[in-house]
C-alpha cells in the first residue's frame, strides 16, 4: 500500500451480497470523492451479489463493482478486504440467542459472549480458518477488516492460522457512542461542531460487550456529565431529532 494511488484501489468483499452492511459501505464509498478503484464482491448467494454490483454500479462515485464467481478470484493482488459474513442462518441464529432463555440466561445479543457466542463461534471459526489462508496465498499484503461475530475469535483465527495477517476488527457501537457524547457536549457545554473524531475514548472488553473507562474532549471528563446526562434523559429517552436512543444507552 506504500505510495498507492487511493484512485485505484482493489477492495474484496466477502459477504458482498449482504443488505445491511455492504450497503452502507457501498453509502460511505460513494461519497468519498477522492478514492476510487474496484469493488469485488463475493457471496456464496451469487444471486444477491450481483443485485449489489448493479446497485453499486448505479451509485456516484469513482468505483467499478463487480461480482467475484470464487473466493480466490475476489482477493488476488486486494489491498483491502472487507469480511462481513453470516455464519449460518437466521432460524441458528435465532437458537443461539433463545435457547439460553430456557436455562435463565439473557442475552441481549448472543454472538459474541456467553453460549450463544460460543456456539456461534464453533460455525464462524472453520469460515476463518479457509479464509486465513486464502488470504495468506493470494493476498497477503492486504488489510482484512472484520464485522464479523465474534469478532475477537475471529481476529485471534485469522492470525493464528496466517501471523503475519494485517487484520483489524470494527464495529458500529464504539462509534455510535462517541456520536451520542458528542451531542451531549454541543448540548451541555454549548460547543457547536463537535463531531465523534473530537471525542476521545478508551474501550475496555469484547464486541457488543464494551466499556468505556475513560471519555474526554479537549480535556474535559465527560464520565461525570455523562452521569448527569443518563439520569437527565433515563425515563424518556434522548432524542437528537435524527434518532431516538430511548434507553439503549442508559443504565439507571
Amino acid at each position: 500500500m506504500k505510495n498507492k494511488d487511493i484512485g485505484n484501489l482493489k477492495i474484496a468483499y466477502i459477504g458482498g451480497g449482504s443488505r445491511a452492511w455492504a450497503w452502507t459501505f457501498m453509502t460511505d464509498l460513494a461519497l468519498d470523492t477522492d478514492a476510487g478503484g474496484e469493488i469485488r464482491l463475493y457471496d456464496i448467494d451469487l444471486e444477491a451479489a450481483n443485485h449489489n454490483e448493479i446497485i453499486g454500479n448505479g451509485l456516484p462515485g469513482n468505483w467499478r463493482y463487480t461480482t467475484s464467481k470464487t473466493l480466490q478470484e475476489a482477493i488476488v493482488g486486494a489491498d483491502f478486504i472487507i469480511i462481513s459474513i453470516l455464519p449460518g442462518t437466521f432460524a441458528e441464529m435465532h437458537v443461539d440467542v433463545h435457547l439460553p432463555d430456557r436455562l435463565g440466561i439473557i442475552q441481549p445479543v448472543g454472538d459474541t459472549t456467553g453460549p450463544g457466542g460460543i456456539i456461534r463461534a464453533m460455525r464462524t471459526v472453520p469460515m476463518f480458518v479457509e479464509l486465513a489462508q486464502a488470504i495468506q496465498s493470494y493476498a497477503p499484503d492486504a488489510w482484512v477488516i472484520n464485522y464479523t461475530n465474534p469478532l475477537a475469535l475471529c481476529l485471534r483465527t485469522l492470525y493464528h492460522v496466517f501471523p503475519k495477517i494485517k487484520a483489524l476488527g470494527c464495529c458500529h457501537e464504539v462509534f455510535g457512542t462517541q456520536e451520542l457524547l458528542a451531542e451531549m457536549v454541543r448540548l451541555k457545554l454549548g460547543v457547536n461542531g463537535v463531531t465523534r473524531q473530537d471525542i476521545e475514548v478508551n474501550v475496555l472488553g469484547l464486541n457488543h460487550f464494551t466499556w468505556f473507562s475513560n471519555a474526554s474532549y479537549k480535556g474535559h471528563n465527560l464520565m461525570d456529565m455523562y452521569r448527569e446526562f443518563s439520569e437527565e434523559f433515563c425515563d424518556t429517552g434522548f432524542d437528537n431529532k435524527e434518532t431516538k436512543l430511548l434507553n439503549q444507552n442508559f443504565t439507571c
